[in-house]
This record gives structure tokens, sequence and C-alpha cells, in this order.
């Protein structure tokens, strides 16, 4: 026979009565302490119930090593995210879900990340740890947007690296250091980034316009489709598979100390631009046709 389930909350106030009752038969109490023995139990049975509630919702979080995986949600409209973090990884995809959706790990007993809604624009911050140092286990954040179009993305990372793929946004805007950024399968108006200590990959992305700063580290492409490049490299290389024909660019390179297989060029009627600058280090760019 199948037992009937009963309620936490009658249990304990038939715990409480008992007790009360107990306490009338046997006079061992006045009736006002006992009442007021009952009233505080109902109290505590109260706190008990919000306490449960508050772990049955804690129950979705994932404690590993001193790490807590966290979610957060939004179903609001969102067409922009504005994202600054430290010491994070910082990943960004779209699938097939109707609502943005945030995983991310942080120490449990720290709160390092804040979360936002400015106009349609989703904004997260995630702070460095209070005790100065970096976990042991690197923490990360995973944004889930909604397929579809967005008009702006804004990342600023220190210690942080990034992966974005699958994304169509009108601007986006990087601005990272000491790691490095992923791009693929991107549909961009404009890309822009600037990196410190670290090296940019694009791949699979098309873009009326790439424009990249990067000091200690190296550009790489692969099947990169632009209008425009204008890419600047400070020790390091710019390297990789574009999208076209040589013909179709008027091209402008320079290399301070190492080599160069792009040498400058103007072609009539070349609708498309390449401005490559390198200083320590070379230029090594070849053309899918």
């Amino acid at each position: 026979m199948k037992r009937r389930k009963i309620p936490m909350k009658q249990i304990l106030l038939s715990a409480g009565s008992a007790a009360l009752a107990a306490a009338l038969l046997c006079s061992c109490v006045p009736f006002q302490i006992a009442s007021k023995v009952l009233d505080e139990s109902n109290q505590v049975i109260g706190q008990d119930l919000e306490d449960i509630a508050d772990s049955i919702q804690a129950s979705q979080e994932v404690q590993i090593s001193g790490l807590t995986r966290r979610t957060y949600t939004t179903s609001q409209n969102i067409t922009g995210l504005d994202v600054e973090s430290q010491d994070a990884a910082i990943r960004i995809e779209t699938a097939d879900v109707s609502q943005v959706e945030v995983e991310y790990v942080e120490p449990s007993d720290q709160t390092l990340y804040r979360f936002w809604v400015e106009g349609s624009t989703l904004k997260i911050e995630k702070r460095g740890q209070s005790n100065g140092n970096r976990s042991e286990v690197e923490t990360s954040m995973k944004i889930t947007l909604p397929a579809g179009a967005y008009q702006e993305i804004e990342i600023r990372g220190t210690n942080s690296g990034v992966k974005i793929q699958d994304v169509e946004v009108q601007s986006l805007e990087l601005e990272n250091s000491n790691s490095s950024v992923s791009l693929s399968g991107l549909t961009v108006g404009e890309l822009s980034g600037e990196v410190k200590n670290g090296g940019v990959k694009v791949s699979d992305t098309s873009a009326r316009k790439i424009e990249l700063e990067l000091s200690n580290g190296s550009i790489a492409f692969d099947n990169a489709q632009a209008d425009d490049y204008e890419c600047e490299v400070s020790n390091g290389t710019i390297s990789g598979t574009l999208a076209g024909r040589e013909e179709d660019y008027n091209i402008r390179t320079s290399v301070g100390m190492g080599s160069n297989n792009l040498p400058s060029s103007t072609k009539t009627g070349a609708g498309k631009s390449i401005e490559f600058h390198v200083d320590n280090g070379s230029i090594k760019v070849q053309f899918a046709g």
C-alpha cells in the first residue's frame, strides 16, 4: 500500500502540540508559559520551512573543491552584452534556447559576479577574489545566447581567456590582457580588439572590418573574410589564410625586424584593403582564392 506523505510543517506542528498537551496534563508549566512555547515553536517552524526552501534552491548549485557552479537567466529581450571579467575564462555561444543563460563558477565563500540589465544590454561584472590571489582552480563563465542577431558585444578581460563562436553581431569590441582570444563562426559588422600578452585567432569569420592591435602576441587567420583589415602587432606575427584573391585588395604592409611575404601594392579597381604592420615579427599570409 502506498504511504501518504505527511508535510514537514504538519509533523513539526504535531510535535509542538503534543509537547504542549503533555505540559498541560502534567501541570508542569503554567498555561501562559506553555502557550509561549508553542508560539515560539511555530516561529521556529516557519523559519525552518524558509531554510528548507532555501536549501532546495541551493541544491541547484554544485559545489566542487571549494567552488560553486551557479546559473543566471533572464527572460528579458537582450540585444547586447557588456562583460568585464578578472581571472575567469569567458565563453560565448548561441544555441536553440529561449532566454539568455549564464553558467559560472566562483569560490563557495565569495560572491564575485554581478548581473543587471540596462536597456536591452545584459551587463556582467566579475571582480577578482577578495584575498587578492587567483584561485588554484580556474573560475569560468559560459554565456549562451538565443540564436539571432545582436547589436553589440563588448568584452573587457584580465587574465581571462575569451572564446566566442557562432554569434551574429553588428559590433564586437574586445580588450584583453594576459590571455588569448579565439573567435570562430562569427558574422560581424565591425570587429575591433586590443590584446596585451596574448594572441588572437580568427577562423571562419566574416566582417566588414577587422581591426586588431596586439602587444606581445600574434594574430592567426583561418578562412577570415573582411572588406578592410587594419592590424598592428608588436613582438609577434600575422599569419594564416584570408578569403578571396590577393588582387581584390589594396595592400599596405611593413615589418620592422622579420620577414614579409605580402609586399605593399595598389591595384586598380580593388574594393578591399589590407593594412598590416609588425614590429619584431613577421607577416606570412595566404589567400584562399
